[in-house]
């Protein structure tokens, strides 16, 4: 009789194992499945996230190519009105002073010109940090977007405030000086695009014009304007190397992705 019950606990020993090792097989096979799901789950979550990022940065590229275009146009404008600015610093005015120049030289317009934040503001506004298969990119367009930009901001809301808020000279000047056609299309950007007569002898208005152009106060507005058009400037340049830069970065980044 002992050895039967030796005999029947040996054998129900050996089923639990059996079924012990069943069950931790088939946990193993669930839990692989598991992980197997997931890791499809995530492939197919980081294709998704790649391919918006890739549509991200096409977009990116074309707000890019603007500024490129845009801050091209705005050193134009701006190297023109200092070279007027250097004009009226480094001479002695007189009678052979062209007025059109003079009045070029006072100033009275700002510089508004700004990075298209567009996409970016849109990337942010998804909540997506990062560029999931870019992300050697990343920080060069969050700096970029983030500083070059504040740069550019600051440096723009100076000018204008000194051309709106901060300029008294034209007050001064409009107090015994009457706006020519041509002062009023400057300041106008073009608009009137009617002619006015004036009312003030031209000979008087010029002779007022040079006085000023070689007073203290006259020059010393000349040279602030052409210190802060001088820094305008060297933003606007960077803006356009950064932005070239950064245009170049971003092909070979997306051009790297299409190889494989």
């Amino acid at each position: 009789m002992e050895k039967n019950k030796t005999g029947s606990s040996a054998e129900a020993s050996a089923k639990v194992g059996k079924y012990l090792k069943y069950a931790i097989g088939e946990i193993v096979l669930v839990v692989i499945g598991i992980l197997i799901a997931l890791s499809i789950n995530n492939w197919n979550e980081s294709r998704k996230d790649f391919a918006k990022s890739k549509n991200y940065l096409s977009e990116i590229l074309k707000d890019l190519k603007g500024d490129t275009i845009s801050f091209n146009r705005a050193i134009r404008s701006v190297t023109a009105t200092i070279a007027v600015e250097e004009w009226v610093i480094n001479r002695i005015h007189d009678e052979s002073s062209p007025i059109d120049s003079l009045w070029m030289s006072f100033g009275g317009i700002y510089y508004d010109f700004a990075i298209n934040d567009r996409t970016f503001q849109k990337v942010q506004n998804a909540g997506d940090s990062k560029f999931t298969g870019f992300e050697s990119v990343t920080d060069e367009i969050n700096n970029y977007y983030a500083i070059t930009k504040k740069r550019v901001e600051d440096h723009t809301a100076w000018d204008k405030k000194e051309v709106t808020e901060n300029q008294s000279y034209m007050r001064d000047l409009e107090a015994y000086i009457e706006i020519d056609s041509f002062r009023m299309a400057i300041v106008g950007a073009g608009i009137p695009e009617k002619s006015f007569s004036i009312r003030q002898d031209s000979l008087e208005q010029m002779t007022m014009m040079i006085e000023f152009a070689n007073s203290i106060k006259g020059r010393n507005h000349f040279k602030n304007n052409y210190i802060r058009h001088s820094r305008l400037l060297n933003q606007f340049i960077k803006v356009k190397q950064t932005s070239t830069e950064l245009i170049t970065i971003i092909n070979e980044e997306i051009e790297k992705t299409e190889k494989f």
